[in-house]
């Protein structure tokens, strides 16, 4: 029987040092420009050259980032 996938999978870095096979998991990969910037080794660079799918490289909105404040007392 054929693994169901899902449609839509957002990778972080992790996802990709770890070569995950994220095309196993689900059509649509999605991760930010930040994260693949994040990744400088050599062979997780050249990994992402040649991945088996399509890469999609979304940001989000800004209206969509939300970032918290830490007050300490």
């Amino acid at each position: 029987m054929a693994p169901t996938l899902v449609e839509h999978v957002v990778a972080d870095a992790g996802a990709f040092l770890k070569k995950s096979p994220l095309q196993e998991i689900g059509r649509n990969i999605y991760t930010l420009r930040d994260v693949v910037n994040e990744i400088r080794d050599k062979p997780t660079r050249r990994s992402l050259a040649v991945l088996p799918y399509q890469l999609n490289l979304k940001e989000p909105h800004p209206e969509h980032i939300h970032t918290g404040e830490y007050t300490h007392k």
